[in-house]
């Protein structure tokens, strides 16, 4: 992150507070894009806001003055250029996932019921990424030069480097996330761990293809980008692996529940290849009920393993799943049934 004095803002012309207005944006959407992720139970808006909140304000201030009391012996030791490349690859991935993670261990240990596993983990630690980045870009951005330069800085870091912060600390979650359905402490400090440090060395590397870019002259371009797909393909596996692992809790957890509550043809949807994208993939279940099956099957869940909750709270989701899902799922076999009629005359 770096650091400007006040002369040096508002030298493109471009306010600071348009700059945020427009980061906005595109902020609110990969922090929707994130969200989307957690088809079911989707986490209540006030926790996002303050994970938010956490990495635009505390964490970014953390890590600003971590970061100084570092740089300013070696600025002095070994010069401002080596100081930099060193605050740069090591210190600022150190100190900022630390503090951006203090946010994602919070919501583990006091709001542990809103943190059903690394899918949550995920979205907690992507939007406190995203309230981190956002603040730093305008940072970046009002340290500009000319208004091109602005739009440049704009494109390379908002829009295509957009994600990075919210991928590192969503490793960050996955840890936490894992620990929370670990068999024993040891293993869930394990997780915990890993995630950590796993969000600490890829954003070292990400800062450091930076500095390689930026000392060739761009000739290691093309390796940087490289690094940056093997990081989209990773999020995009982990995006189908979530679905698959929801359609197996379906299995687990539902199975009990058809006919009585899911109809078969219901339970059939639930768990079949084309619920991977969730509701809008599957035209016959209505979003309702398929968000009231997942939350059904989450909280069996956490009754059965950890003992959480209630059993009157499993019988209310079961009484809304049978008032909402019966005389819609039979309207829709019913019509399905005719067009399958009509086609038969047809031939």
């Amino acid at each position: 992150m770096r650091v400007y004095t006040g002369a040096q803002y508002n030298r493109a012309g471009m306010p600071v507070w348009l700059s945020a207005v427009i980061i906005a944006f595109p902020t609110y959407g990969y922090a929707r894009l994130v969200r989307s992720i957690d088809r079911f139970e989707q986490e209540p808006a006030k926790y996002l806001i303050v994970a938010f909140l956490w990495g635009a304000i505390p964490a970014a201030f953390i890590a600003l003055v971590l970061q100084l009391i570092f740089s300013l012996p070696m600025s002095y030791m070994w010069g401002e250029s080596t100081s930099a490349t060193v605050t740069a690859v090591v210190f600022a991935p150190l100190t900022e996932e630390w503090a951006k993670g203090l946010a994602v261990a919070a919501v583990y240990l006091w709001r542990r019921r809103e943190f059903d596993g690394w899918v949550d983990g995920i979205v907690y630690g992507s939007t406190v990424g995203f309230g981190f980045a956002y603040v730093e870009n305008i940072i970046y951005l009002a340290g500009t030069e000319s208004l091109g330069e602005w739009i440049q800085l704009f494109v390379v870091r908002v829009i295509v480097l957009g994600f990075m912060h919210g991928f590192y600390t969503s490793l960050i979650g996955i840890g936490f996330g894992l620990a929370r359905h670990a068999p024993s402490r040891s293993r869930a400090l394990g997780f915990i761990a890993l995630g950590w440090i796993a969000a600490t060395v890829t954003h070292a590397i990400h800062n450091a293809s930076v500095t390689l870019v930026e000392a060739s002259s761009g000739s290691t371009l093309l390796v940087t980008m490289l690094n940056y797909g093997l990081l989209i393909a990773l999020m995009l596996g982990l995006r189908w692996l979530s679905a698959r692992n929801d359609r197996q809790m379906f299995r687990t957890y539902l199975a009990d529940e058809s006919p009585e509550v899911i109809t078969p043809e219901a339970y059939a949807a639930l768990v079949g290849v084309r619920a991977n994208a969730g509701p809008r993939n599957v035209p016959r279940l209505d979003g309702s009920f398929y968000h009231l099956a997942g939350e059904l099957a989450q909280r069996k869940r956490q009754l059965i393993q950890y003992g959480e909750g209630t059993g009157e709270e499993i019988d209310r989701l079961r009484a809304q799943l049978r008032g909402l899902s019966s005389p819609r799922l039979q309207m829709a076999s019913t019509s399905r049934s005719l067009d399958a009629a009509d086609r038969d005359q047809g031939g």
